[in-house]
C-alpha cells in the first residue's frame, strides 16, 4: 500500500514537470511573451506561490524567477498566510493550489482574502471543476487545471497584473 501511495506522488510531480515541459512550457520558453531585461527596469512585482506538491512549487518558482518577477514560495498553507500576513503590501498575486493538507485552498483562500482584499488570487487545480466548491471558484480572479501549462501561468500572471508592473512602466506612462 505505502507503494502505492508513492507511485501516487510522483506520478503527479510527473505529470506537472511534463505540462511545464510541453509546448509552451519552461523547455520552451522561446514562445513566452518577453519581459524587459533592461538594467533600468526593477521588478515590483512579488508573487506567492503556495503548493504542497514540492516539484511543482519549484518550478513555477524557478518560471516567475526568471521571468523577472520576486517569489516567495511555501509548502505550507499556514506558512503562506503569514508571509501574507507580514509582507501584505508587496504581495500582488497569490498562486494557491485548492487540495493541500491541513488547511486546503478554499479556507486558506478565504483567510487571504481577510488579510489582504485586493491581493490577485490564482487557484490551482487537477480536480473536475465540477467538485471545486462555488465559493472558491467564484472567489478566486482565475482558475488554472493542473497539469499547468507555463505560457498560461505567465499569461494569467501578466493579464492580472496588467499595465504598470515594472518601475519603468509606471514612469513611462502618461500621468
Amino acid at each position: 500500500m505505502a507503494r502505492l501511495g508513492w507511485g501516487k506522488k510522483y506520478m503527479g510531480m510527473f505529470s506537472a514537470a511534463i505540462a511545464l515541459f510541453s509546448p509552451g512550457g519552461v523547455g520552451q520558453q522561446k514562445k513566452l511573451p518577453k519581459r524587459p531585461s533592461n538594467d533600468k527596469v526593477e521588478t515590483k512585482s512579488t508573487i506567492l506561490v503556495i503548493n504542497d506538491d514540492p516539484m511543482l512549487l519549484q518550478t513555477v518558482k524557478s518560471l516567475l524567477v526568471k521571468r523577472g518577477f520576486n517569489v516567495l514560495s511555501t509548502s505550507s498553507a499556514r506558512k503562506g498566510l503569514e508571509m501574507l500576513h507580514y509582507a501584505a503590501r508587496d504581495i500582488r498575486i497569490v498562486v494557491l493550489d485548492y487540495n493541500m493538507p491541513k488547511l486546503n485552498g478554499e479556507e486558506t483562500f478565504t483567510f487571504a482574502r481577510q488579510l489582504r482584499p485586493k491581493t490577485k488570487l490564482i487557484g490551482l487545480t487537477a480536480m473536475n471543476l465540477d467538485s471545486v466548491p462555488k465559493a472558491y471558484l467564484d472567489g478566486v480572479d482565475k482558475l488554472l487545471t493542473k497539469p499547468v501549462i507555463a505560457a498560461q501561468l505567465i499569461a494569467t500572471v501578466d493579464e492580472l497584473l496588467g499595465d504598470g508592473q515594472t518601475v519603468l512602466a509606471r514612469i513611462e506612462k502618461p500621468a
